[in-house]
């Protein structure tokens, strides 16, 4: 499940779209109760080419190596 896209831009000033996805697992505990989980996110580009995040700003495409920043607008 798709819970995030935003935009990131490498060293040349060109614009990847990067969608944060999210699974989630359903487990069910002793007592017959069932609950959802939250699984780990991924990340992609709009092709569906991976993408690594290094830290909070910083993300390299995995095919490639090329090195993306996230850029915040000031609020």
């Amino acid at each position: 499940m798709t819970i995030d896209t935003f935009h990131a831009y490498d060293d040349a000033g060109n614009r990847y779209t990067i969608h944060v996805r999210r699974t989630y697992i359903d487990t069910r505990g002793a007592d017959g109760l069932g609950r959802r989980v939250e699984g780990l996110r991924t990340y992609h580009l709009s092709d569906g080419g991976p993408v690594d995040r290094l830290d909070d700003d910083t993300f390299a495409i995995v095919d490639s190596g090329i090195g993306l920043r996230l850029t915040r607008s000031a609020a």
